[in-house]
């Protein structure tokens, strides 16, 4: 025994060793990658350099004192404005470069987004303006070429008025550009504090907030589908009254069939105005837009009724902001039920679908530059709580009645940005869901099934947002449903692993099906098969894992389940959400489905687990399904 015990020491060892040696070698730190990275485009970059002019005099550069300008900056951006004829006024992305000449926390920015602009100084250290955009407001300053800031506050009288002069605060602005390269070296991170810390100026302000009183007399029609649920909707009432004290609002309660007893209970609830009672399948978007149809109101709020409103004036920004002439769809930020955790903070739109950000997250400290504190322009905000004029979501089309359960508001959200209008998230006002904190862990084949469907259905509609979002930059994490949001760096050395899917040797009665392989399907699209699997309480260094599919029907002709071994990706968000667990970070996978090979036909997803040295064989099921050829 002494003996076994000794080898089996040498041999986790062994293994330890192995999985760290490949750990290392997927991770990777932020100099080493971007200069690599510019080493590569270095070519690309010479080019630029060779084709620019000597220095262009009708741009106007407003730089940060406190720091550098990247190699060949002022070159790449002479070449942008030369290709990109209408734009007026540039910004880009920043990093941090100390005195030992190491980089460090990049700050990749979006597009224009004027609610983010309002709350802080955050295009940064260089600005770059065409001359004639910048006429009258730097007076004779704009014979230079460049004009240095050392804080905010000196630059932003000036630039408040550029940008405004530029359309910034109108619909369909354009002129205002990121260009997705870093520009800018500051020498450090208190610099970007004073940026965050620097809303508009007092000037701007006033303007914005006088458009804003357009909204005081507004009737506020206010939407709120809901069936069998009196208890719930009594404390959402209840919220939205004490929130809309002094305002001229209408309640429309729309009912798709609920049973006579709650009913009736609704009806007390509303003194049976506003209640629309129509029996019917449910479906979120024609429920919302039987609502509009009867609103009387200027603006609508369509409100989940499982929401409640604080008492923090949130409403009264809402409507505010929803009148400017630039604002699409208006959200706020919204917690679960124990007041601390995220569950909505703007909609973003990623390779594998929409997710929310943040979701989860304690709203205890500031996200990615203030991502959960300062208002910001998304692509799209929640149904839950979404205001909008009602002229602009007649403009939009309403809601598409095809999408019945998901995807209904992110696709108002996609129309109403391609129509011009810059939708909102407002943090600096909140509410709570009573969404389940557990949602979707029992999602069945028929709801995934349907998901798919309507996803597809969204992005048939919107192609330019299936793997783009211009409030999200590309730079940042975008694989799986990992919530952070992080530079994505960090897990660039990962690479989608080729499909080899082989028949099962070995029947799978020869495996125990046990709970503590965790197993999680993030997506099953056209591209890919992405998710993450680990042994709980064991080192998972020690387990050779393999991806399996069994075809749902037993009819199905050819091969009825398959596998193949999976080679592992570095995922840190394993790491730091089980710290417990050991040797988790190489868990993740992605296979790629091109030229995978399989039976037309439906797939249950799950993972085998073999231990390399004592046998053990452990395997488990998802939830999710994979579809192929159909």
């Amino acid at each position: 025994m002494r003996i076994k015990s000794v080898l089996k020491d040498l041999l986790t060892a062994r293994l330890d060793r192995e999985y760290e040696k490949k750990l290392q070698g997927k991770k990777i730190d932020y100099d080493s990658w971007i200069r690599q990275r510019e080493n590569e485009n270095a070519g690309e970059r010479e080019e630029t350099i060779s084709t620019a002019s000597a220095g262009d005099s009708r741009i106007l550069l407003i730089l940060q004192e406190r720091g550098e300008l990247a190699e060949a900056a002022v070159q790449r951006i002479e070449s942008y404005f030369r290709q990109h004829p209408e734009c007026g006024i540039l910004y880009g992305d920043e990093d941090v470069k100390g005195p030992d000449g190491i980089r460090r926390t990049p700050w990749y920015k979006p597009c224009w987004s004027p609610d983010l602009y309002r709350d802080c100084y955050y295009p940064g250290s260089v600005v770059a303006v065409r001359k004639a955009a910048a006429e009258g407001y730097f007076k004779t300053e704009t014979s230079r070429d460049r004009i240095l800031f050392r804080e905010p506050a000196q630059i932003r009288r000036e630039l408040d008025g550029i940008l405004e002069g530029a359309g910034g605060f109108e619909k369909n602005c354009g002129c205002i550009q990121r260009l997705p390269e870093i520009l800018f070296h500051v020498e450090e991170e208190s610099v970007w504090e004073e940026y965050l810390d620097s809303p508009a100026g007092e000037k701007l302000e006033e303007k914005m907030t006088a458009m804003e009183k357009n909204a005081d007399d507004k009737l506020l029609s206010v939407v709120i589908p809901s069936k069998d649920n009196p208890e719930v909707l009594k404390k959402c009432l209840a919220s939205l009254k004490r929130a809309a004290e002094g305002r001229r609002m209408e309640i429309l309660v729309v009912d798709n069939g609920s049973s006579d007893g709650n009913r009736q209970a609704v009806e007390k609830l509303t003194g049976g105005s506003g209640y629309l009672y129509r029996p019917m399948e449910f479906n979120f978007s024609a429920m919302c837009n039987l609502g509009a149809e009867h609103a009387e109101g200027e603006l609508l709020l369509f409100l989940n009724d499982d929401v409640e409103l604080g008492p923090d004036g949130g409403l009264d920004r809402m409507c505010a902001r929803a009148v400017l002439p630039y604002v699409g769809a208006v959200g706020m930020k919204l917690r679960y039920p124990d007041d601390r955790k995220l569950q909505h903070d703007g909609i973003t739109s990623l390779p594998v679908g929409p997710v929310h950000k943040l979701q989860f997250f304690e709203d205890d400290k500031s996200y990615y530059f203030g991502r959960n504190r300062f208002d910001h322009n998304c692509l799209a905000v929640t149904g839950a709580c979404l205001m909008v004029e009602k002229r602009k979501f007649q403009e939009a089309g309403g809601l598409d009645a095809r999408l019945k359960v998901a995807y209904n508001d992110v696709d108002l959200g996609f129309r109403l940005w391609e129509a011009g209008y810059r939708n909102v998230v407002l943090n600096h006002c909140r509410g709570l869901h009573y969404e389940s904190l557990s949602r979707g862990s029992d999602e069945t084949w028929e709801k995934q099934r349907r998901l798919e469907e309507e996803r597809e259905l969204l992005y048939s509609m919107h192609p330019a947002f299936r793997r783009e979002d211009p409030c999200y930059p590309a730079q940042l994490n975008t694989e799986g449903l990992d919530s952070r949001i992080l530079p994505g760096y960090i897990t660039s050395r990962n690479t989608p692993q080729r499909p080899d899917w082989r028949t099962v040797p070995k029947r799978l009665r020869e495996y125990r099906r046990d709970d503590c392989l965790m197993v999680r399907i993030e997506t099953t699209g056209p591209d890919w098969i992405q998710g993450y699997s680990v042994v709980l309480g064991d080192n998972n260094a020690c387990y050779d894992k393999y991806l399996i599919l069994e075809a749902l029907e037993r009819e199905q002709a050819g091969r009825r389940r398959v596998c193949m071994k999976l080679d592992g990706q570095y995922r840190d968000d394993l790491e730091e959400n089980l710290p417990d667990q050991k040797n988790v970070a190489m868990g993740g996978f992605r296979v790629s489905r091109e030229g995978e090979k399989l039976e037309p036909g439906i797939y249950r997803i799950g993972v085998m687990a073999v231990h390399r040295m004592g046998g053990l064989k452990l395997f488990n099921w998802s939830g999710q399904c994979l579809r192929s050829g159909l």
